[in-house]
C-alpha cells in the first residue's frame, strides 16, 4: 500500500495565515453605556433592600407582659423617653444611615 504526500494537515490554518490583516489609521468610537432613570432608581432600592436583609433582626417576642410594657410606654412618653433616651435613639438613627 502507498500513502501519497496530500499537503498540509490542516488547510484551514494554512489559510489563515496567507490572509493579511489592514489596520485603519482612524481609531473606533468608544462605545458607552446610559442608564435610564428608572434603572437607577432600581439600583438604588435593590442596595436598599439588600441593607435591610442584612440587618439583624432586633424584634423580641411578643408577650402579653411585652405589650403591656410597650403600650404604657406610649400611654407615658415623659416617664420613658428622657434626654437619655432620645440621646441613645439619635445615636442607633444615625449609624444606621452610616452617619456616625
Amino acid at each position: 500500500m502507498t500513502i501519497d504526500k496530500i499537503g498540509p494537515l490542516n488547510k484551514i490554518l494554512k489559510a489563515q495565515s496567507d490572509i493579511q490583516i489592514k489596520k485603519s489609521g482612524k481609531a473606533s468610537k468608544k462605545d458607552r453605556v446610559e442608564l435610564s432613570s428608572e434603572a437607577k432608581r432600581m439600583a438604588e432600592l435593590s442596595k436598599a433592600e439588600a441593607k435591610v436583609k442584612a440587618a439583624p433582626d432586633i424584634r423580641k417576642e411578643l408577650t402579653p407582659q411585652r405589650i403591656k410594657e410597650l403600650r404604657e410606654k406610649l400611654e407615658n412618653p415623659d416617664q420613658y423617653l428622657t434626654k437619655e433616651v432620645a440621646r441613645q435613639i439619635a445615636e442607633k438613627v444615625a449609624e444606621s444611615f452610616g452617619i456616625k
